[in-house]
């Protein structure tokens, strides 16, 4: 069995205040340009990213994760997509004492999704605690994994449509995903069956 925590939430998004305010054609005002709704499209752009996030089962915005597992091959599946880097990989021994795997031992698979930890040596036979961080590495250098211009556009289009319908609303089909982001995000899901 396998659980998967998110232990450091986001610190910045993939879609900027700037952009969201263009994408919804705000009127701004000042330098820094601002909008009297500025708070709310923050939150509209956080909400959306998660969505994406929720819809694809990746991680779409840097984070960090804690992955307590049981290894049963020479791989560990870390559950999201795309993993940047392993912290520390551990491992309680029989003695009960925290072991740490040398980080030569080990290596990420991002050609997978969701990625995946290959063992170089034989795997611990012991339930391993895995940290790590995963998502798109927009501004950030090396940038290995640019976040696709679907994603983007499906967050994009998902902030618009909460924008300009932002009331409870009776009829369930309007709590759907556009079909635009749907089709935009599909490409992107992960260990979504078939």
């Amino acid at each position: 069995m396998s659980y998967l925590i998110k232990t450091v939430q986001p610190t910045s998004e993939p879609v900027t205040l700037a952009e969201a305010q263009l994408h919804l054609r705000l009127d701004t005002t000042g330098s820094p340009a601002s909008h009297p709704d500025d708070s709310l499209v923050e939150v509209l752009i956080s909400a959306s990213r998660e969505g994406a996030e929720q819809y694809t089962n990746s991680t779409i915005a840097s984070a960090t994760y804690k992955l307590e597992t049981t290894i049963d091959e020479d791989y560990v599946d870390l559950q999201t997509f795309p993993v940047n880097s392993v912290a520390s990989v551990t491992y309680v021994d029989d003695a009960g004492a925290t072991q740490t795997v040398p980080s030569g031992d080990y290596q990420i698979n991002n050609y997978y999704r969701p990625s995946r930890l290959y063992f170089v040596n034989n795997a611990p036979s012991y339930d391993l605690t895995i940290t790590f961080t995963a998502g798109y590495t927009d501004g950030q250098m090396p940038n290995d994994f640019p976040t696709p211009a679907g994603v983007k556009a499906a967050i994009l289009l998902t902030i618009g449509n909460l924008y300009e319908n932002r009331e409870s609303v009776s009829n369930i089909q309007s709590y759907e995903r556009p079909q635009s982001v749907i089709y935009l995000l599909t490409p992107h899901r992960i260990n979504m069956g078939v």
